[in-house]
């Protein structure tokens, strides 16, 4: 009888820290999976602090180019020539990839605060004109800037707009979409025609990859800033 009670008791004993050890795990989990939460909604919420930060970045930079360039009301012909000689506000514009920013310029394009505002005019390239030379941008295509992701999706004879503080817009059309290499710069150097070259990164949402992705564009006409920008779709 005595043993059986002993054998109960043990049982009973095993039985509890069994229960103990299923309380201690739930409670762990309980607090791990808090934890987790936590730590996913405040990532969540600090990405989605830059985005916004990023986008009153181009508010800011859209209000301070609409004021200066001021929009016209009244169109008069542009002049056949128009050569921009020194970097000024400039705003691009692609319907087709529903693409409205505004470009800065005036650093270097490796610098991460110039990219981290809008498509950065390389140095090395030319400005517009309507004589010739190749007016290139470098954009984000990663993170949570991401303001070329869907330069693959153009296609021959889309249009660019970029329009320039002095009150032109210059109208491009699209030639090609083609991948180079990390290291290879021809595209960007300057062209015997008027053109505009944007370069983003090879693929999507990859960091420092190893190609990247090139879109050019040549040249049509170059008209007075409209009142208002066109739609996209």
């Amino acid at each position: 009888m005595s043993d059986s009670r002993n054998t109960n008791r043990s049982g009973s004993r095993i039985e509890l820290s069994r229960k103990r050890k299923a309380a201690r795990k739930n409670k762990l989990y309980r607090i791990l999976a808090a934890v987790l939460v936590v730590a996913g909604i405040g990532v969540l919420g600090y990405t989605f602090l830059e985005r916004y930060l990023v986008d009153y970045r181009q508010d800011q930079l859209r209000d301070d180019f609409e004021a200066a360039a001021g929009f016209r009301n009244i169109f008069e012909e542009p002049p056949k020539t128009i050569e921009i000689d020194e970097w000024q506000p400039m705003m691009l514009i692609i319907p087709a990839i529903d693409v409205e920013l505004v470009a800065v310029g005036g650093g270097d394009v490796f610098d991460e605060n110039l990219l981290d505002q809008g498509p950065t005019h390389f140095q090395m390239s030319d400005l517009p004109s309507t004589e010739g030379g190749n007016v290139a941008f470098a954009g984000h295509r990663a993170g949570r800037w991401n303001f070329f992701l869907d330069i693959d999706k153009l296609e021959e004879g889309d249009e660019i707009y970029l329009d320039v503080e002095d009150g032109y817009r210059f109208i491009y059309h699209v030639e090609w979409v083609k991948v180079f290499d990390k290291y290879d710069w021809e595209p960007i150097y300057s062209t015997d025609y008027p053109a505009i070259t944007l370069q983003t990164c090879e693929p999507k949402h990859v960091v420092n990859p190893d190609y990247r992705l090139m879109a050019r564009g040549r040249l049509e006409e170059v008209v007075e800033i409209p009142v208002e920008a066109p739609e996209v779709n």
